[in-house]
């Protein structure tokens, strides 16, 4: 009989940091890689991995059949972007706002503006790893770009945001379990 083991969310990290202070390869391990980085736990919420990059494959069909079925062969397609989808609370202070709009414009020394689309956006690694102390899975991505959403607040009284971190297919690493 297997052990199903369910990971909970109290047993998850996040941690960011500037794509170029991160270091990985496939024979990392990517929390170790990451130990420097700035953890954002109690900031997110719903975070979802909503694509692997992993290519899709399509059937093209072909003139003729042989043994009664029409001919066809497999077309591999190329890896889609890598892309892990959240909502993150607003606090009172910046969380990744630079990293988002780029560097802000300080109005009169007491508040900073962010305009989105006049700056180059800062490229961040991300590390989602899940560890109960016996069974761990790592996620992480490098050179991401950081997209924001929609902006709410609802019901629940507090004001949350929509981000979505992409990256391509050569700057994934995951899933990573521990033996």
């Amino acid at each position: 009989m297997v052990n199903t083991k369910i990971f909970f969310a109290k047993e998850g990290t996040i941690k960011m940091d500037a794509a170029a202070s991160i270091s990985i390869s496939n024979s990392t391990v990517l929390d170790t890689a990451f130990s420097g980085a700035t953890t954002v736990n109690g900031q997110f919420k719903n975070l979802s991995i909503s694509a692997l990059p992993v290519g899709d494959v399509n059937k093209i069909d072909l003139i003729g059949t042989t043994s009664s079925f029409q001919n066809a062969e497999l077309e591999e397609t190329p890896a889609v972007m890598a892309e892990i989808s959240a909502n993150i609370v607003i606090p009172g202070d910046e969380v990744m706002e630079s990293e988002i709009f780029g560097a802000g414009t300080a109005a009169s020394g007491t508040h900073t503006t962010y305009e989105p689309g006049l700056a180059t956006r800062t490229k961040i690694a991300i590390l989602f790893n899940v560890d109960d102390g016996s069974d761990e899975i790592n996620f992480a991505a490098t050179n991401i770009t950081i997209n924001a959403g929609d902006l709410s607040m609802n019901a629940d009284g507090h004001l949350e945001g929509n981000v979505t971190f992409k990256a391509l297919p050569r700057d994934w690493f995951g899933p990573q379990f521990k033996d």
